[in-house]
Order: structure tokens, then C-alpha cells, then sequence
């Protein structure tokens, strides 16, 4: 089963602060999505960002990169190659 991603709205959300741990600084920008194919319903999500990709243009993408299933579900890699899908012209 192919898995795909909507993108309904193209605000990100970015969240700054200082680790408490490291003490460094860091920004993580989140972009919500609908996630159809892992399961018997779509599952609203928040996707994390690449330090690549500003932000996704409203519409359907097709995720290139595996998903596996770790110790806590399901694991996703942060770049998930995202490739627009086309959709097909009305007749």
C-alpha cells in the first residue's frame, strides 16, 4: 500500500528554545498533515521539517522514504522525500 501525505495549509510552526540539557539553542518547524495508507482511517499529524525544506505547498505527496515500525510504533525518519503527485486533468 502506497502511503501519502495531504498538506491542507502551508503555515509552519516554529517552536526556539534553549536544551536544558546541552544548553544549545534550537528551532523545530512542524507543518501539519494528513497522513492516509498506515492504517483503516487517515491520521492527522504533525510532520518535523528537514533543515532542507521551508515548508510544503498545499496538496498530496508521496512518501519515498520507509517507514518501520520500532519499540514505541511507528518510527518516521525526519526527511520523508516527499514527491509532489500529480493529479490527473478533468476530461
Amino acid at each position: 500500500m502506497t502511503i501519502t501525505i495531504q498538506i491542507e495549509n502551508e503555515n509552519v510552526r516554529v517552536k526556539k528554545g534553549v536544551s536544558g540539557r546541552t544548553g544549545k539553542p534550537y528551532e523545530i518547524r512542524e507543518q501539519a498533515a494528513i497522513v492516509h495508507g498506515v492504517g483503516r482511517f487517515p491520521l492527522e499529524t504533525s510532520l518535523t521539517l528537514p533543515d532542507t525544506v521551508d515548508g510544503y505547498k498545499a496538496g498530496h505527496y508521496e512518501v519515498t522514504t520507509p517507514l518501520t515500525v520500532g519499540r514505541f510504533g511507528l518510527d518516521v525518519s525526519r526527511d520523508l522525500g516527499l514527491v509532489p503527485i500529480k493529479q490527473k486533468a478533468a476530461a
